[in-house]
């Protein structure tokens, strides 16, 4: 092999097994290459590959020998950096015989398989011994207990044997019993049968029966087929039937061929009947020629008519070109782009740049003058700028000009949040002094509110001792409310002895902090809260969060609650909880409020809704809510066209 194709194959595998990892997560299973490549350096595990022969044969492997196999292949998972400790994972598992890889197996189907490197060596292990002997190594994984292991280990030796022996694979793999395993072990045999002959892959793919096909696998496919043959897999590609796996693989081939001849590619996209499949090839084909030449594909981009494939090509070049070169994306939005498009492609080259070279990126944006941009790519810089450079940022943030859209006090918002994240204090003695700042009150609970999550007992330490007046009585609300989530009484105590105007306030959240965990004891608080809006957002609060933890024991404590504004509130929240499993209760709990107009608004709308899965049951409802005094003429209407909707009897 030589050392293009060798590095190729490599790289493939490593992404493959990345891929797969993330499949596996949800769901899915693992494979690894079938193909092994050669690596003409010295093994990595010379105990292992200079004392044993590349033997099928499975024989007992001497405790020492298995000590010696599983120190080597701990020092190998220890190297730094996935792409090298998987070059050298490589390297390993070519020095082991048959019965070397099935002891190691053995050993890590004790354990969980919880790091991503656990997965991929799994995943070599069982490559290895495919090599060497398919038919002992997929028994093997038959005989895994664990069903998650056992499927993706039957998935990883049907895809690393039909890289050596297609038939074979294909033969065993339908001997396989219909379920998750033989579908998954039927993608990683057909995807790695196509990545040497697609031709072959594309005739396994069409022998599946209905529904299993895999509209990724016909992407795939051809755009292997195209890597090495375009003009071939552009014939075979529309010598399909018309359907979503043509249009599939139709993409396939113009990513390829684009990657490697746009000119030709495009010319053959251009030529395809007129179609939504022939506008996605197109796009394929240009989306590939912008990880080469960004501003080629852009310029053709530029010039489709339709706007919304136009924008959208635009949108997935904008993303790759700025990862190259955002200042170059913007001298070329700005003289040719406008509106959506625009706004996308500076916010890319913004966003990239603002990791890179964050002060180029605040000039430039100095410059802008549309808010919606101009207060999206400030949000993303404060919070990139503050990862690298707090102090930087914040001179910066504090130099933007005060304005209506609040993108000042944003940009100080973010850069304050990260800053927190990693130094409360230093962020709450910086915020200690710009107490003058119009954005002090803001900038104060935001670092309140995230010291509170790490120590909320400092936090409201040092929101006591701020200066006097409404900045501190927010921060004091935001710290009580972050105590009150781990000790609500000592919370609550601390809120009655309060004098300020924040008073009520503070207690009602730190009440509603407090019903999240112990709702009959935050309902016992309530009594330290006079009547108001506070002790009415409270009650509801105290009657949401004790709803969805003990229903019966909230309704019998709303029940005693006194007629009022915030027994009305409470029954609000009641209703919403009951309704749609229960419009019954829910209309006499509708009628007990005491606010006329809350009751009649509630009343009519729950006989309504009812009215659709009871006609007769609300109609009846609603005959008796017509004598209730103060409906107006349309709820009184409403209330007649339900009883009217009453099925004869």
């Amino acid at each position: 092999m030589n050392s293009s194709a060798d590095t190729a194959l490599r790289r493939w595998k490593i992404l493959t097994l990345l891929f797969a990892v993330l499949a596996t997560a949800f769901g899915a299973g693992w494979y690894t290459t079938a193909t092994k490549s050669k690596n003409t350096s010295a093994p990595t595990s010379k105990n292992i590959s200079s004392n044993r022969s590349n033997s099928a044969k499975i024989t007992n492997l001497s405790p020492a020998d298995l000590a010696h196999a599983k120190a080597d292949l701990a020092q190998v998972r220890k190297i730094p950096g996935s792409l090298e400790r998987e070059r050298k994972m490589i390297d390993f598992v070519e020095g082991l015989d048959a019965s070397s890889a099935k002891a190691l197996l053995d050993d890590l189907a004790t354990k969980p398989l919880n790091t991503n490197d656990g997965y991929e060596i799994y995943g070599d292990l069982l490559s290895r011994w495919t090599e060497l002997d398919p038919q002992s190594a997929l028994a093997w994984a038959n005989n895994n207990h664990d069903p998650n292991k056992k499927y993706a280990a039957i998935e990883s030796v049907l895809g690393a044997w039909a890289g050596q022996d297609a038939k074979g694979a294909i033969a065993a793999l339908n001997a396989l019993p219909n379920g998750n395993s033989k579908q998954w072990s039927t993608w990683a045999v057909i995807d790695t049968i196509g990545r040497t002959d697609p031709q072959a892959a594309l005739a396994a793919l069409q022998s599946l029966p209905p529904g299993q096909e895999d509209t990724w696998l016909y992407n795939q496919n051809f755009s292997s087929w195209a890597s090495n043959d375009p003009a071939a897999a552009a014939a075979g590609a529309l010598n399909l039937p018309p359907n979503t796996l043509r249009n599939q693989a139709l993409q396939g081939v113009a990513r390829a061929w684009g990657a490697q001849d746009p000119t030709a590619a495009l010319a053959w996209a251009n030529n395809l009947p007129a179609s939504s499949a022939k506008n996605s090839a197109v796009n394929a084909v240009v989306s590939a020629m912008s990880s080469q030449d960004p501003s080629g594909a852009a310029d053709y981009a530029a010039k489709i008519a339709d706007t919304s494939s136009r924008n959208s090509l635009l949108n997935n070049i904008a993303y790759t070109w700025a990862q190259e070169d955002p200042s170059a994306l913007l001298t070329w939005a700005d003289t040719n782009l406008n509106g959506s498009a625009y706004d996308n492609a500076t916010k890319e080259a913004l966003d990239q740049m603002s990791n890179t070279d964050p002060k180029g990126a605040a000039a430039y944006i100095a410059q802008l003058t549309d808010p919606n941009v101009v207060n999206e790519a400030t949000s993303t810089l404060a919070t990139n700028w503050a990862q690298q450079d707090v102090q930087g940022a914040l001179a910066w943030a504090q130099s933007l000009p005060a304005d209506t859209t609040g993108t000042r006090n944003a940009a100080l918002s973010s850069v304050l949040s990260s800053w927190t994240t990693t130094d409360p204090a230093g962020a709450a003695a910086y915020i200690q002094n710009i107490s003058t700042d119009p954005a002090f009150g803001k900038l104060a609970t935001q670092v309140v509110n995230n010291w509170g999550q790490v120590d909320p007992q400092a936090a409201l330490t040092w929101a006591q001792n701020l200066p006097t007046g409404t900045g501190q009585n927010t921060a004091v609300t935001a710290a009580l409310n972050q105590l009150a989530t781990v000790d609500p009484q000592t919370a609550l105590t601390d809120a009655q002895a309060l004098t300020g105007s924040n008073r009520n306030e503070a207690l009602g959240q730190v009440i509603a902090s407090w019903a999240n965990q112990q709702p009959d004891q935050a309902a016992a608080a309530l009594a330290s809260l006079p009547a108001g809006a506070d002790l009415d957002n409270a009650t509801a609060g105290v009657a949401k969060s004790w709803l969805n933890q003990d229903p019966t024991a909230a309704s019998q404590w709303v029940n005693t609650l006194p007629a009022g504004t915030a027994r009305d509130s409470a029954v609000t929240a009641v209703i919403s909880s009951v309704s749609r499993n229960d419009p019954s209760s829910a209309f006499t709990w509708a009628t007990s409020i005491s606010d006329p107009t809350t009751r009649d608004a509630q009343v009519v709308n729950l006989a309504t809704q009812w009215s659709n899965q009871n006609p007769a049951a609300a109609a009846a409802a609603a005959q008796n809510a017509l004598n209730l005094s103060g409906l107006s003429d349309a709820q009184r209407n409403s209330l007649q066209k339900i009883v009217q909707k009453a099925p004869a009897p």
